[in-house]
């Protein structure tokens, strides 16, 4: 049994692509859910791996398993909320400047196989 604190609200936002004939692409980004999450900022050798990279703020996530969540994890682009900010998104679309927005910066881990909790990294969200 994994034991977590699970005392942050993350909501989660998927980038969804249509293609509109004649038109040509269109991504929106759509509410993909809200779970109760146990936040671990990085610190001592994470943060120093992390810099390295490029990442300036990272953290690691558990959560329920929630099956609709993990597979937008596993197979499109996310974006994680801490806090459920209400301010995340502007005009439709996650605000780079907000500082509780994360995207994915691993895998994500259905622990153990058993469909009962997750566990992800996320950094920094900085736009594309």
């Amino acid at each position: 049994m994994l034991k977590f604190n699970p005392t942050t609200p993350v909501r989660f936002y998927a980038k969804e692509t249509t293609y509109v004939s004649g038109q040509g692409q269109s991504s929106t980004w759509a509410d993909a859910g809200m779970l109760y999450c146990e936040w671990k900022g990085a610190f001592g050798d994470r943060v120093t791996a992390a810099q390295a990279l490029g990442v300036k703020d990272s953290a690691t996530v558990r959560t329920f398993y929630h099956p609709g969540i993990y597979e937008k994890l596993r197979t499109v682009q996310v974006v994680a909320v801490k806090n459920n900010d209400s301010e995340a998104l502007k005009n439709g679309a996650p605000d780079k400047n907000n500082p509780n927005i994360y995207e994915l910066w691993s895998g994500v881990d259905n622990v153990s196989e058993e469909n009962q909790f997750m566990e992800f990294r996320v950094r920094r969200y900085e736009g594309k």
